[in-house]
């Protein structure tokens, strides 16, 4: 009885196995429906994102501002990299960033026109910490000449002034400050009267040396700032962070060397009294939060009413960098597919032909077996595409020409994995083991050389995509993905699959067309579900049930 309840669980886990795959394809499919029904954008949920090749998009052309150093080629490659990193953060976006002449950048990205991507690419992104010497100050209505008063503020040395003196500056007020510096100050005060707050931004000469007349644009409230306390230079992480208690979305900076004492020191200090200490994002104040605790380990927060889109945006021009130069855009327009539908409609034929050929030979070699790898392409299939539907949502993955290539490559990877395990059953049955036992030895053996063989094409893909630039890396990132979906396939779809079949009458049974028969393995003397006599065992072949 024991026996027989054994063998019962044993005969339930891989139809077990493959209703809970299955069940976890269509759940994937559901998420998909739901972000449709969710999402607000006018985007087709169930249509992959397509690349510049196949779609068209935007293309934007940056020309750089002559600064101190002028121009020049060094600058202008710095440049385009950082674009380059803040449009395809995640690698597979797809986007397109390239120089052109000696002052020019051309970006081209995949998609509908996105209003916000001269923004996100173009600042500079020079992060500055400030202390709050003046703050809550009203904006004026028009705005005052302020030549005067900037030459007075020019005149003074600023570096003389040590950290301790700004910071008593703040705590104690202005009045502490050396006695040569009060010109100065009251220069920024009528600076201060005569500023205009613009709720659609600011534009300011930010020198990081020098004290600040700036405003946060979301509040109108006007503020006086010390020089910089804790460049961005410091920073050395940004990611974005989701506060599920306050609901809320912020930057998390991480600071290194000296800007990591001198925020100890600052917090230190503005803690008692719960002083702001002004965040500086390319001269406007993106948040002056009042210190809370004194923090020691250079980890903190900006926080100032971001969403997950400019959260993210955020960190990402804080992470990979200021741009060495000052943009303005020189031109937007939408561009079409470089691809022509009769080129693309050749691909996909010349692709649809080679699967087709695949499929026939699968039939012709493996006969009923065939049909468990159109099967179990089939479902890779399905999972590829719908981890490129959710991958377009969640990361930007965007499916160019290359990014096809790497999928139907992926294929005959696929392909392979099916064809080891296949293989290994038949030397399995020919080295004189029943169907049943030969399957799971079969596995046994098979498994390694399948996960041995997907580990090296990841760790290639892994390669080209951490090397490679623009197009190879959608490619790289296609041939992991795939890879990666075989694996999953091949262990809890095509082995489930086979184990099952491995019961049924038509495969178990060595039926002429199920590809397990006795001819076509080649061995003679018994049938394909019996036990090969040996050596240690007497009498006749015995069945195993």
């Amino acid at each position: 009885m024991a026996a027989k309840t054994t063998r019962s669980a044993n005969r339930a886990r891989p139809r077990r196995t493959l209703v809970l795959f299955l069940a976890v394809i269509i759940a994937l499919y559901g998420l998909v429906a739901l972000i449709g029904a969710t999402d607000d954008s006018k985007d087709n949920p169930w249509h992959p994102k397509l690349g510049l090749d196949l779609e068209g998009g935007t293309r934007i052309t940056l020309e750089a501002k002559a600064e101190s150093g002028g121009v020049t080629a060094a600058k202008l490659e710095q440049a385009k990299n950082i674009i380059d990193q803040r449009v395809n953060a995640t690698g597979v976006a797809e986007a397109e960033v390239t120089t052109q002449g000696s002052n020019q950048i051309i970006i081209e990205i995949p998609g509908e026109r996105r209003a916000n991507i001269v923004d996100q690419v173009g600042k500079t992104a020079q992060l500055r910490f400030r202390l709050v010497w003046a703050g809550n100050l009203p904006s004026a209505t028009t705005p005052a000449d302020v030549t005067a008063q900037q030459a007075e503020i020019d005149k003074v040395d600023w570096s003389k002034l040590t950290l301790d003196q700004m910071i008593a500056a703040e705590t104690q007020g202005v009045a502490s400050l050396p006695a040569e510096y009060q010109p100065a100050i009251t220069a920024l005060q009528q600076e201060a009267a005569g500023f205009v707050c613009d709720p659609n931004g600011v534009d300011v000469d930010d020198t990081a040396g020098k004290p600040l007349v700036t405003c946060d644009a979301s509040t109108g409230q006007v503020m006086i700032l010390s020089p910089t306390v804790i460049p961005g230079s410091d920073i050395s992480g940004a990611d974005p962070m989701y506060d599920s208690q306050r609901a809320e979305w912020s930057v998390q900076l991480k600071l290194k060397g000296d800007g990591k004492q001198a925020f100890k020191d600052v917090t230190t200090a503005l803690t008692p009294a719960q002083s702001p200490f002004a965040v500086v994002l390319d001269g406007e104040v993106i948040t002056a939060p009042a210190s809370q605790a004194a923090i020691t380990n250079g980890v903190s927060s900006i926080t100032g009413g971001f969403t997950a889109t400019t959260a993210k945006e955020l960190s990402n021009q804080l992470k990979f960098g200021a741009l060495p130069l000052t943009f303005g855009v020189n031109g937007s327009e939408e561009i079409g597919p470089s691809l022509a539908g009769t080129q693309l409609q050749a691909g996909l034929v010349a692709g649809a032909i080679g699967l087709l050929l695949v499929v026939v030979y699968c039939l012709l070699y493996y006969r009923g077996l065939g049909l468990v790898i159109i099967g179990s392409l089939l479902v890779a299939s399905a999972l590829t595409y719908v981890m490129v539907l959710l991958l377009g949502k969640g990361v930007g993955f965007t499916l160019t020409l290359p990014g096809i290539a790497g999928l139907i490559v992926a294929i005959g990877i696929t392909a392979d994995s099916f064809i080891v395990f296949f293989e290994r059953i038949r030397d399995e049955v020919r080295e004189g083991k029943s169907l049943r036992l030969a399957v799971e030895a079969g596995w046994a053996r098979a498994r390694g050389t399948i996960l041995a063989a997907d580990a090296v094409s990841i760790i290639a893909a892994l390669t080209l995509f951490i090397f490679a630039i623009g197009v190879v890396r959608g490619f790289a990132f296609a041939l992991g993905l795939t890879t990666l979906i075989d694996v999953f396939v091949v262990f809890f779809f095509t082995k489930p699959l086979v184990s099952i079949l491995a019961r049924t009458k038509f495969f178990g049974q060595g039926h002429k067309l199920s590809g397990l028969d006795a001819g076509h393995l080649g061995i003679s003397g018994r049938k394909v579900s019996e036990i090969a006599r040996t050596s240690r065992s007497a009498g006749t072949a015995g069945k195993v049930s």
